[in-house]
């Protein structure tokens, strides 16, 4: 329905009160729709899931998202209307990614930033991506590079999805899905590897795997670390006093609003010895 939102559709449903607190966005993964609701708000998910679908045909369930819990960084999912699945498969930057939403956090509005942080990458480097979940950043780094990536996370049901997704594109890189707490790395790869760059996107929990990451980084590479804080100082304070004195600050981009004070902040730091 072109020019007419879902909300429009809600006008005669639901009550002004209750309208004005439903979300004017949500988020399509494929066939997919996610949308942030209050918990007393679920009751009106299959009227509010009907308009969904009815203004965006190619969404075929709708689920309503919660807040992201545990070490595995997983949303709370409460389906609400369509068909009742959690599995798809999405595109980003023209890589095909297999997911499973009650198993893994999504987030398509940041394709934009794991393309460019492909594009930082260079042919034959050999790249740790230390929280990779079901491998955005892996995936779009080995679609445009001649890169051995190493792709560990917690969350095996992730890691698995990972390998599916491995057979659904044909990439320049190679992937090696590995399923590990990242506090450990530094004891499953021991002297046989070291990294030119490392990726660490666990924004709300950091600072404690720096040390590991650091012990992995080849002479000469990058940490690029992602942090949630409130400012550019903050997020520094935040890091620094992990980073020790062999890492020089590069350089810093934020990512994406977080809340009304809060950003993610991407920082770079290069070996420095």
């Amino acid at each position: 329905m072109r020019g007419v939102s879902y909300k429009d559709l809600l006008k005669d449903k639901l009550d002004p009160a209750i309208l004005s607190r439903i979300p004017r966005s949500f988020d399509i993964v494929g066939d997919i729709a996610l949308i942030k609701l209050d918990p007393e708000l679920v009751r009106y998910g299959p009227s509010i899931a009907e308009a969904i679908m009815s203004v965006h045909r190619n969404v075929k369930s709708v689920y309503a998202r919660f807040r992201t819990v545990g070490v595995e960084r997983i949303n709370e999912l409460t389906h609400i209307g369509g068909e009742d699945r959690s599995e798809t498969i999405y595109v980003e930057n023209g890589v095909r990614f297999r997911v499973d939403l009650r198993y893994m956090y999504v987030n398509t509005r940041l394709s934009t930033e794991r393309l460019m942080i492909a594009n930082m990458i260079g042919d034959h480097e050999r790249v740790l991506d230390m929280f990779s979940s079901y491998g955005p950043f892996s995936l779009n780094i080995a679609k445009i590079r001649e890169a051995e990536v190493v792709a560990t996370d917690i969350n095996c049901r992730a890691i698995e999805f990972l390998g599916l997704s491995l057979k659904l594109n044909r990439l320049r890189g190679v992937v090696y899905p590995v399923c590990s707490d990242s506090y450990y790395l530094d004891r499953v790869f021991g002297e046989r590897l070291r990294f030119t760059t490392i990726i660490m996107d666990n924004p709300t929990n950091i600072a404690g795997f720096i040390p590991v990451a650091r012990s992995l980084l080849e002479r000469g590479g990058r940490i690029i670390i992602y942090v949630l804080a409130d400012s550019l100082d903050e997020a520094l304070k935040k890091v620094l006093p992990y980073a020790g004195k062999g890492l020089r600050f590069e350089g810093y981009r934020v990512v994406k609003e977080y809340s009304a004070r809060s950003s993610i902040y991407r920082l770079v730091f290069k070996d420095n010895q």
